[in-house]
């Protein structure tokens, strides 16, 4: 009786496995029948390689992805294929070609042979870490394999991780410091020191006594006006083609021809008993400009001054101090600078 119950005892051991088998088998099945029960039948002779691939593209009813610009300067070949396997035929279409395949699942993607060795051989897995000038972590740090989309950011303590071929370059780049690169060879473990960046652009001006001073250090809005800007517009006085160039002044001419006085008015009157005109001042000489009649603001009347009698192309550059700071009562300041000869 007991070897009755362990007979019976194997043959359900045995039906479990064979059923397991089975079912392992039916769910391969599909893929198995992709890679190895399709057919190709291709015969034709000067046929390109992009060609030949949408071929088998169009009778596997799979996706051949490749690179096109690679492959259409390929010569072309001569296939005499009947009813061959998916992988002899792409081994037959990609001879001497220096590229090779890979299926994965209803995809065929073409690769370059030696990229494909090379890269499953070189590639490392690499950590590092970022820090400043005082040995502090610096955090977001960019952090790139030039010539590819692989990229990390450094964390809270300044580590990276990423992968990358050996020979290929690290690019780290930061805001406010110097970027740098670094070369991954054989090491697993980098560490990095970003210098800070201390180029400022500091712009020079020269004020109306003929000082050079930086222009975040003074007090008053400074404007300037290139030479070309002044010849663009031909007028008997150059200080007309100014018009529409300098904000907060109000330019009138009050006499036309050469010589012609121009009442120039910045940040609106500021005196009834005196003139507002502009002051000039040329490489660091004052110029006063005198009217024809009447001393007062409103008696005074245009005649002819001396600026007027400048040529434009004589011009290098004018600034003009528009601040409320760089008042002179009653006169505002222009300052002309002459083209060095």
């Amino acid at each position: 009786m007991q070897q009755i119950y362990e007979f019976i005892a194997n043959k359900q051991a045995i039906s479990r496995v064979f059923m397991l088998f089975l079912c392992c088998l039916l769910l391969s099945a599909p893929t198995f029948a992709q890679s190895s029960n399709v057919r190709i039948t291709i015969h034709k002779k000067n046929i390109s390689v992009i060609e030949a691939l949408k071929e088998v593209e169009k009778q596997t009813k799979l996706s051949v992805g490749y690179n096109e610009s690679q492959l259409k300067n390929k010569p072309s070949i001569n296939l005499a294929l009947e009813k061959a396997t998916l992988e002899s035929s792409l081994k037959e279409i990609l001879r001497n070609t220096g590229y090779t395949y890979q299926l994965k699942g209803k995809y065929v993607i073409i690769v370059p042979q030696e990229k494909q060795e090379a890269e499953a051989a070189s590639v490392k897995r690499i950590t590092g870490r970022v820090l400043d000038d005082n040995g502090e972590p610096l955090i977001g740090v960019n952090v790139h394999v030039e010539g590819t989309s692989v990229g990390s950011i450094t964390d809270i303590d300044g580590n990276f991780i990423l992968e990358a071929p050996v020979g290929s370059v690290l690019s780290i780049s930061y805001v406010g410091y110097t970027p740098q690169t670094v070369k991954v060879t054989g090491q697993n473990t980098y560490s990095v020191q970003l210098a800070s960046d201390t180029k400022l652009l500091s712009e020079v001006v020269v004020t109306a006594l003929g000082i050079k001073r930086e222009q975040k250090a003074l007090s008053y809005n400074v404007q300037q006006v290139k030479s070309d800007e002044l010849t663009q517009i031909k007028d008997a006085n150059f200080v007309n083609s100014l018009n529409g160039k300098v904000a907060g002044v109000t330019i009138n001419t009050s006499s036309s021809g050469v010589g012609g006085a121009s009442r120039v008015v910045m940040r609106g009157t500021k005196s009834i008993e005196q003139s507002s005109n502009a002051l000039y001042v040329i490489d660091g000489i004052p110029m006063y400009n005198f009217g024809g009649g009447g001393d007062t603001e409103f008696g005074s009347k245009g005649a002819t001054e001396a600026i007027a009698d400048i040529n434009p192309e004589d011009i290098e550059s004018i600034s003009v101090l528009t601040g409320a700071a760089v008042q002179l009562p009653p006169f505002m300041v222009v300052m002309r600078q002459t083209v060095r000869l």
